[in-house]
């Protein structure tokens, strides 16, 4: 009788122990980052290669996210994030390589940066010392800009 007991209360432990943790996995998966912790993320300190510049009339860096959603339509590469701050949108672009292969393996950020004084905007990524990757990047950076153009 006492190991049946014993049997009994190590089942109904065990199975507290499991819903206990399942509720934590949950409650992990169902964390937001915030906009800044995501920019942490994507360590957009190492964002300093630029690409491409070019002059846009009446660019607002504001619908820059909304512009990419709508305007982007070629799937070579996926927008998983878009994060405007003041004249600067980070983008969080997943792709792959070569470009317009169908998985998508690789990340990395991009930005688009607008300086108003003459209209020009600017696309930067991060360096890179793979030859196939930097075909990538320009390849990226030059969707980005007909995207928003």
């Amino acid at each position: 009788m006492i190991f049946t007991f014993s049997k009994a209360l190590i089942h109904v432990a065990t199975a507290i122990d499991e819903a206990y943790y399942e509720g934590k996995q949950n409650e992990l998966e169902e964390i937001e980052l915030s906009s800044d912790q995501k920019l942490e993320l994507m360590d957009i300190d190492k964002i300093t290669v630029c690409h491409q510049t070019t002059e846009i009339e009446n660019f607002a860096i504001k619908n820059t996210e909304q512009i990419l959603r709508q305007k982007y339509i070629k799937n070579e590469f996926s927008i998983k994030e878009v994060i405007v701050r003041k004249n600067c949108a980070y983008i969080k672009i997943i792709y792959d390589i070569p470009l317009n292969k169908a998985g998508r393996d690789y990340g990395t950020s991009f930005s688009i940066n607008f300086m108003e004084v003459n209209n020009g905007v600017s696309v930067y990524s991060c360096e890179t010392k793979n030859a196939n990757e930097k075909l990538v990047f320009k390849e990226i950076a030059t969707e980005l800009i007909k995207a928003v153009s």
